[in-house]
């Protein structure tokens, strides 16, 4: 993670703002999961033109391992929303049919 902007205090508040309206992972819910939202990413990145500080609807609330996911989605040029949409849906019925 580069150091500036997630060192001020400008981004704390901002961070802290976000998680407390938005706790819980906005990709997980898309999905039907719960999970506790521990990072807050721009929607669109500082690097391609993204505000530093955006309003809270220009960010999003989630858990790193989606963190994770959309980055490393970001890297190789693919959409994030519809790669862990598709992953999290086979997962699950992955683990419907060895109950089953």
């Amino acid at each position: 993670m580069a150091k500036w902007p997630y060192s001020t205090q400008r981004w704390q508040r901002l961070r802290r703002q976000k998680l407390r309206e938005y706790p819980l992972c906005e990709a997980c819910l898309q999905v039907g999961r719960i999970e506790p939202a521990t990072v807050v990413d721009h929607r669109i990145a500082i690097n391609a033109g993204g505000d530093p500080y955006p309003p809270l609807a220009e960010l999003t609330s989630l858990c790193e391992r989606c963190h994770n996911a959309k980055t490393r989605c970001e890297q190789l040029g693919e959409d994030f929303m519809r790669t862990a949409v598709i992953s999290l849906s086979e997962r699950q019925l992955d683990i419907a049919n060895l109950r089953g």
